[in-house]
């Protein structure tokens, strides 16, 4: 449970309590999106919960491999629970060590929505764009929290300038 826990966190940049409220209601296999609409309070009163914001409400797309992988684990290992959770008894402690023990360094889970986000930087996906991925409430959280990755990003995008530049030459 723990490793399908941040398997999912490490392909949709969920957060985790989105993580803990997914239901099988909110994964669209013919779309390939993940639905997230609620959270889950693992911390106090264990129900469902609003997400952060309003912008948190959103969909984040997947791919074949995920859509394999997540139906292979229904399949084989989930557990019919009364809330129809995808990553039912799973607590927060659990994912944690097992993270820990797979990367054999200090991360949290939390660690994996920022490994998700700088990927898309890196592949070049517009802020605007990660931005909504991530729920952010504005697209300037997230140029504030990426604004190092976009940083690294500059030599590379001088280097576009340059080449449309000579284009239009």
């Amino acid at each position: 449970m723990s490793h399908m826990t941040i398997y999912i966190l490490a392909v949709s940049g969920m957060r985790y309590a989105e993580a803990m409220g997914l239901t099988w209601d909110n994964i669209d296999f013919n779309k390939q999106l993940f639905l997230i609409e609620n959270t889950w309070d693992y911390s106090d009163s264990q129900e469902f919960s609003d997400t952060k914001n309003e912008q948190s409400v959103r969909s984040v797309p997947f791919d074949n491999r995920v859509a394999h992988t997540l139906l292979a684990y229904k399949e084989h290992y989930w557990t019919k629970n009364d809330d129809n959770r995808v990553l039912h008894g799973v607590s927060n402690r659990a994912v944690n060590t097992a993270l820990k023990r797979m990367v054999k360094r200090n991360v949290h889970p939390h660690s994996l929505r920022h490994t998700y986000a700088s990927y898309l930087i890196f592949k070049d996906v517009p802020v605007a764009s990660i931005s909504k991925l991530l729920g952010h409430k504005s697209i300037l959280v997230t140029l504030k929290v990426y604004a190092h990755q976009l940083e690294q990003m500059k030599e590379k995008h001088h280097t576009e300038v340059r080449n449309i530049l000579s284009d239009l030459h």
